[in-house]
């Protein structure tokens, strides 16, 4: 079976289903959004699903300043519930970084981010259940929170298919056509779509898609681990979102008394590959054990917290651990929107926003992505943060 389309997006996650729509709200009719599973299954559904500005460069912090737009309103231009939750949100370092958070943090005033530095007292005051001794400072941004990935990816999909794209689940991308130097086809195991346009979306799948094309992605896969855990009656209220990176944790409240929480994967990541397709799902009991222990270190009451549940997922990740924005060099009708190296969710809608620009304009004009393009590898310039943090060797109360 031949099918057509005016574009085809690979990936059901966040950043896919919101170039999908995006390039539909742009007027362009023939859209298809092809997801191998279901929308929002992969590493997006799977995701801590924080909403912060908070970065160590002007390029990433851009991109989340223009996604909280959407997500603050995300009724009037989505529709519905997209599951945006205003927390309030803590990026809390040890001693050894307060300076560099006071320097980013300046860097993030002047984009305009509702942010401050606020001293361990301060984060006391507004969380009083910490513990705050290893604590350096924080930055706070009061309009911050979390979300949703299944809620925000369908959702965005759902407002995909009112505007007129085709949303095809189950339905795996197999290989980029090409003819003369140009996309003409995307094949999938329901058959073919004819297109000239092909957007390559797909988290940890995006390298072995681009190479049906020519073009080398140098974008692995990654393991992801998280969990929930039920607070004790202590805590039954909810907190803020926090990234701890004193301890190297993140965690947010999630529905009724149950706290989100993960560790973050190494910076570099060469050595920890994994295949999307095979790897080990099983959640040891050692993790949750390590896992636990650094909570218990920022919330002692935490210590009568119960697990309900934990879960592992693999996202794209490239070499200097920033997302791939990009025209696909030498095809024409090719871009890639992959290695989103656990930043994909905050930065969706805006992702979705600079690509759908970049295919039907050229360029992106909302937010600048040139820092993002794949040839910075190449020309060794990858995104190197002048004030980068350091998370210390853990040492979990008493040990």
């Amino acid at each position: 079976m031949t099918d057509t389309a005016s574009a085809v997006v690979i990936g059901g996650g966040i950043v896919g289903a919101s170039i999908a729509h995006f390039l539909a709200k742009k007027g362009l009719k023939g859209v298809v959004l092809l997801e191998r599973d279901t929308v929002g299954s992969g590493a997006t559904g799977k995701s801590g699903a924080l909403v912060r500005m908070h970065y160590t460069n002007p390029w990433d912090a851009a991109l989340a300043i223009k996604s909280l737009e959407v997500f603050s309103n995300w009724d009037d231009l989505i529709g519905g519930d997209g599951g945006f939750r205003k927390t309030g949100f803590l990026f809390v370092v040890g001693h050894h970084d307060k300076e560099k958070l006071v320097k980013n943090v300046d860097m993030l005033q002047k984009l305009g981010v509702n942010t401050r530095v606020i001293s361990p007292e301060e984060v006391k005051v507004l969380q009083p259940f910490c513990s705050a001794e290893d604590i350096g400072a924080a930055a706070y941004e009061p309009d911050s929170g979390y979300g949703d990935g299944y809620s925000a990816a369908t959702g965005m999909a759902r407002r995909a298919r009112e505007l007129g794209a085709r949303v095809q689940q189950g339905v795996k991308a197999v290989s980029i056509l090409t003819r003369s130097d140009k996309v003409v086809g995307v094949e999938t195991t329901q058959g073919v779509i004819d297109t000239p346009v092909a957007v390559i979306a797909a988290g940890a799948w995006s390298a072995q898609l681009a190479r049906t094309a020519g073009v080398d992605l140098p974008v692995v896969g990654v393991q992801h681990t998280a969990g929930v855990l039920e607070r004790p009656p202590a805590l039954a209220q909810p907190h803020m979102a926090f990234i701890d990176r004193s301890i190297g944790t993140y965690f947010r409240p999630d529905v009724g008394a149950l706290t989100h929480v993960g560790i973050r994967p190494p910076q570099r990541t060469g050595t920890i590959e994994v295949d999307p397709d095979n790897f080990d799902a099983n959640i040891p009991t050692e993790w949750k054990v390590y896992t636990a222990l650094r909570l218990i270190r920022r919330v002692p009451a935490m210590a009568d917290a119960l697990w309900r549940r934990a879960w592992t997922g693999v996202d794209g990740h490239s070499p200097d651990g920033h997302m791939i924005l990009d025209k696909a060099p030498g095809i024409v009708g090719l871009y890639i929107a992959a290695g989103m190296s656990g930043t994909g969710f905050k930065t969706g809608p805006a992702v979705g926003l600079a690509m759908a620009e970049l295919v039907l304009e050229g360029q992106a004009k909302s937010v600048d992505i040139h820092a993002f393009r794949l040839g910075r590898f190449a020309e060794g310039k990858p995104i190197v943060a002048q004030h980068e943090y350091v998370v210390p060797p853990f040492k979990a109360v008493g040990v």
